[in-house]
Formats: C-alpha cells, structure tokens, sequence
C-alpha cells in the first residue's frame, strides 16, 4: 500500500483514548452502506480525476524507471546480491512488523526491534504503520464488503493494486487504532515518515553500493527501485491470488488443491512468508 500519508501533528499525548469503534452499532455495515454516498463508479470519461495520481506515481512509474536504469547500468553480482538482501529487510519490516506486529499484535517485540521494523517498513513505501494497520484491520472486520478496503469481490485486478491506483468510492469501514496511538514508536514513524522513505529506499541502497564497491548508480537502480517494485507487488500479489484461490475452492463443483507445507516453502522464502498469512483465519 504505498499511499504516502502526510506526516501529522500528534496531539495522542493523552494517557487516555477511547477506542475509535466503541460506540458503533451492531449493523454498522449494513447501516453505513444504506446511510452514506459513495463516490459514483469509475469512468473512463473522467479518469484523470479518478485516479490517485501519488500512487499512480509510485507504482506504475518506477518500474519503467527502474527498467530503463537496468538498460543503461550493468549490474554487478555485489550489488545483485545487496539488493536482495534490501529486498529482505524492507519486505519484512512490512510482513514482520506491519503486518504481524503492528496489524494483527501477533507477537510482543522489544523497543529496538520496533524502531528496526518501522525504518525498514518505511523503506518498502506502503504508508505508515498507522496509517497502513488502520486499513488492514478494516480490510479483516469487513472483509469483502464495500468498507474493506481492497473488496476482492470487485476482481483480482483490484484487490491487488486498482485500489491503490483509484480514489477510493468509500471511505472504508471504521476501525481501532488508539492502541497504535499510545506508541512512540508509531508516532515518531508517522511524524517522520516522508524523511524516512528517502532515507531507507533510496539514500542508504545507493550510499552502501558507492562507499564499498564504487557503485552508486547500480545501488539506486537495483537495490532501490527494482527493489522497491519487487516488494510492492510481492506484497500484494500473494493477499490477491489466495483470495481468488478461495473464492474458486468455496465453489460446489471445486477440487482444487490447497499448497502443503512443503509445497509452499519456496514461497513461503520469497514472499517474505506472506504466503502462510493468507491461510489465517
């Protein structure tokens, strides 16, 4: 989710929030989808005002950057071999610390290990922790309604990166983030977080290459924007994919079969173990 959220003024010094969701009814879907206007439906007669032109940037421009910088800059096994290491930490401070840590509180993590996992999440250029947690936790209470965030009723195209590329027809569903507020951690990701992307997806891949091997343009090219494409879609795809394999399983004249344990190691390395994710319930 690469939307770059403005850095705001945190006024959360308070030791006392209520929860975002607390006094919202039981029907608050079926509710909010009867009593608030959603944008009208996509046109390509007025496209250019459809779409979110940031993310549109991000994402579709920096692969033909980065393609024609691999055209014009040969590509040296050390920087091969730094780039997928990049690729590694930035991904997981998206899987690792987003998703698991901050997303779902799977697991506790000491203050350093915090302050890693948001400058490599910051690295990968999906939005700030809060502001990347607060829709994926829509996206799991109202999954596949019109307030999840990335419906994948609307296709597989779509819940991959269409509703990062358009204005969203909804606002999506609410969600609790006032546990994410209380974190110093969070706020000072948030508050720094434009400073940040440039400093762990572009400055440090291209200063490393330059200062040890003397390969500064292959650092930016490779370790920093294919890098960067190779995450985004590597985080998106699988979420998107398994989502189609469900709906395909859940039909009555399905057989399909679901990867095993062995089966899904491979993918399990390369996606960042995004992979086993996607079967959580």
């Amino acid at each position: 989710m690469p939307s770059v959220d403005s850095p705001v003024k945190d006024s959360s010094n308070s030791t006392h929030e209520d929860p975002e969701d607390l006094n919202i009814p039981d029907n608050y879907v079926q509710h909010t989808l009867k009593t608030q206007k959603s944008l009208p439906p996509f046109q390509w007669s007025n496209w250019r005002d459809e779409l979110n032109w940031l993310n549109v940037a991000i994402l579709c421009f920096s692969p033909f950057i980065g393609l024609f910088g691999a055209y014009m800059t040969p590509l040296r096994r050390e920087t091969l071999i730094f780039s997928i290491f990049w690729y590694f930490v930035t991904g997981l401070g998206i899987t690792a610390g987003y998703h698991r840590l901050w997303a779902h509180r799977s697991y506790n993590a000491s203050v350093p290990l915090q302050y890693y996992l948001a400058l490599a999440g910051a690295g990968a250029v999906e939005g700030s922790i809060k502001w990347w947690a607060r829709g994926h936790r829509a996206h799991h209470r109202y999954t596949d309604t019109d307030l999840d965030p990335y419906n994948a009723h609307k296709g597989f195209w779509y819940s991959h990166i269409g509703w990062m590329l358009l204005k969203p027809r909804r606002k999506p569903g609410v969600a609790d983030v006032s546990d994410l507020s209380k974190s110093p951690v969070v706020r000072w990701q948030h508050k720094h977080y434009i400073k940040l992307i440039f400093l762990v997806s572009f400055i440090i891949p291209t200063v490393i290459p330059w200062l040890f091997w003397d390969d500064a343009l292959g650092g930016y090219v490779y370790a920093g924007i294919l890098r960067l494409v190779f995450v985004h879609h590597v985080c998106h795809i699988l979420p998107s994919l398994f989502r189609e394999l469900i709906f395909i399983i859940s039909r009555p004249s399905a057989s399909t079969h679901l990867p095993t344990g062995s089966e899904r190691l491979p993918l399990m390395i390369n996606t960042l173990q995004e992979t086993t994710s996607q079967l959580h319930s």
